[in-house]
């Protein structure tokens, strides 16, 4: 009996050991991986917003006959672009925008001839950025300026009936500039939000309308533009 528990001992004490250094020479597993987020990439997108337009409408040679509608609505567009960021957390980037305004179309009476009124409607537009920003893990704080682009019409009108008056019309498609920023944040790897403000500025324009005292409409047209953009980042 004795011999018995003793050869039961002395295989217990090698099992116990053979697990003992299996245990140890086995090898840990690997850390996981994480990846940091990257702003590096080209992307799509589309934004909704409102824009809120300034104008002036000035009869030149008729004395004081100066109006300012303002040719404001609800704004859909796309956007498409590229960002690149470098070690330091800097993001740079290059966009292009389209977008369409929706019910822009405003009428100011003018204060000397107050049966007339000008007329201002900025129908769509769009801009090609540059930006820098500074990468804050997912979230992207950003400025951006370039050029823009705006297509309007309008005209002088009789205030009784809202009928442009005879070649008293004019219309035209303005490049001039824009300046903004805006702040982004990334969802997923792939889903970026954003929203976004621009000023931008399109001078002074002269039209003949021969219709109207003088012979020419002097257009200046400038907005205000605040957009929530949704975007695809490849």
């Amino acid at each position: 009996m004795k011999h018995t528990l003793a050869v039961a001992a002395v295989a217990l004490l090698a099992t116990s050991s053979a697990m003992a250094a299996d245990l140890g020479t086995k090898k840990p597993s690997p850390a996981p991986v994480f990846t940091a987020f990257s702003w590096t990439g080209a992307y799509v997108g589309a934004d909704a917003g409102y824009s809120f337009g300034k104008g002036t409408v000035n009869v030149v040679g008729f004395a004081g006959a100066i109006a300012r509608p303002d040719p404001s609505g609800f704004s859909l567009g796309a956007h498409a672009g590229y960002r690149y960021q470098l070690a330091n957390n800097i993001v740079l980037g290059a966009e292009v925008r389209a977008f369409a305004n929706l019910d822009t179309r405003d009428d100011a009476i003018y204060p000397t001839a107050p049966v007339n009124a000008g007329r201002l409607e900025n129908q769509w537009g769009g801009d090609a950025r540059l930006s820098l920003g500074y990468a804050v893990g997912r979230m992207l704080p950003y400025i951006a300026g370039g050029i823009a682009l705006a297509d309007y019409k309008g005209c002088t009108t009789l205030v009784a009936t809202g009928a442009c008056g005879a070649n008293a019309s004019f219309s035209d498609t303005r490049i001039g500039w824009t300046i903004g920023g805006g702040l982004a944040y990334a969802f997923t790897n792939n889903l970026i939000a954003r929203i976004d403000y621009a000023y931008s500025a399109f001078g002074n324009k002269n039209h003949t309308t021969t219709g109207v005292a003088g012979g020419i409409t002097r257009v200046k047209l400038e907005t205000h533009a605040v957009r929530a953009g949704l975007s695809y980042k490849f």
